[in-house]
């Protein structure tokens, strides 16, 4: 009996650590899965803001691409407050009411979830932010 429970735990000594590395290795590829999600992201939204500051057109079969495939990488990777603050900002520039204020303090919002998700925490708040939204400055 003695045997067999200092083979289960020369097993489990054994094993813990593999899984532990295997878990840790897993994490940091899915962090890093973020990071090309999020940069992906603010490099099209970046994009699409120079575009329209400079009256370009931002329509069209490859913008729409580029567009929604940025998207996609934040549907896989991005955070539930990151896909919230998303959502309220597009459902928010959808309507007929467009009060550049508040659209520029959700875009800061979006900007706050990404830090904290790739952070785990900041002290930075939507105050911090104005000055790198493309809504407040070009």
């Amino acid at each position: 009996m003695i045997e067999i429970i200092v083979a289960l735990i020369a097993i489990f000594g054994a094993v813990l650590p593999y899984l532990l590395q295997k878990n840790k290795e897993l994490n940091l590829k899915i962090a890093e899965q973020k990071r090309e999600a999020y940069a992906s992201f603010l490099k099209n939204f970046t994009e699409i803001a120079v575009a329209v500051m400079h009256d370009e057109d931002v329509s069209g079969k490859d913008a729409d691409m580029e567009r929604m495939l940025a998207r996609d990488k934040l549907l896989l990777y991005g955070s539930d407050d990151v896909i919230k603050a998303y959502d309220a900002w597009v459902r928010f520039a959808d309507t007929e009411k467009h009060d550049f204020d508040n659209e520029s303090n959700l875009v800061s919002l979006i900007f706050l979830a990404i830090r904290k998700d790739l952070l785990g925490k900041t002290r930075v708040t939507t105050e911090h932010l104005d000055n790198l939204n493309p809504f407040n400055r070009g």
